[in-house]
């Protein structure tokens, strides 16, 4: 927990110092964002049955968008779900992507690959297991700089030849600054 903590606090205190005219209000240029959002996730275990949980979903990008249409960054997807009295954390650290269909339109396309995890990040002895993961998806762009996404997140976190498999479909309303 404590490294979360460091690293938000690096991002943020690098965010600080970058210009105030690097966010020019042109996608064009350094991008920084975050959002919040619900969904379900689905998960199963070599040879058990699938579980569904309602989760909480928490997404943080930084990146660069070489264009009015592109955005490439850096992207942390988290789904925070209880089991049995437990909080565990689904997450997928990746390079992704937004594409806008036209730079013009609001809508866009999403997708990312990366590391995929699994933690009970609360516990004291905690343990976090990796593996593969991707993501795809949509937005629409309601309103400059914030944006409602659907998009599916997949992961294979494992540890010594057991692996989980995420299913995570998730609706999150972004917020983007450019």
């Amino acid at each position: 927990m404590k490294r979360i903590a460091l690293v938000l606090a690096g991002i943020l205190l690098f965010a600080s110092a970058v210009q105030v005219r690097a966010f020019d209000g042109q996608r064009k240029g350094f991008i920084l964002g975050g959002g919040l959002g619900l969904g379900m996730s689905t998960y199963s275990a070599e040879g058990s049955p699938r579980f569904t949980e309602f989760a909480l979903m928490t997404d943080f990008k930084i990146g660069y968008a070489p264009s009015e249409q592109v955005e490439v960054f850096y992207s942390s997807k988290v789904s925070w779900f209880e089991e049995s009295g437990t909080i565990f954390s689904h997450g997928l650290g990746s390079v992704a992507v937004n594409y806008f269909l036209n730079p013009e339109q609001p809508f866009y396309l999403s997708g990312g690959v990366g590391f995929s995890n699994l933690s009970d990040p609360f516990e004291s002895n905690s343990e976090t297991w990796w593996g593969v993961g991707f993501f795809g998806g949509a937005g629409y762009e309601f309103s400059r700089h914030y944006a409602v996404q659907f998009d599916l997140m997949v992961g294979f976190p494992q540890e010594s030849g057991f692996t989980f498999n995420f299913i995570t479909p998730r609706v999150l309303v972004i917020a983007t600054a450019f």
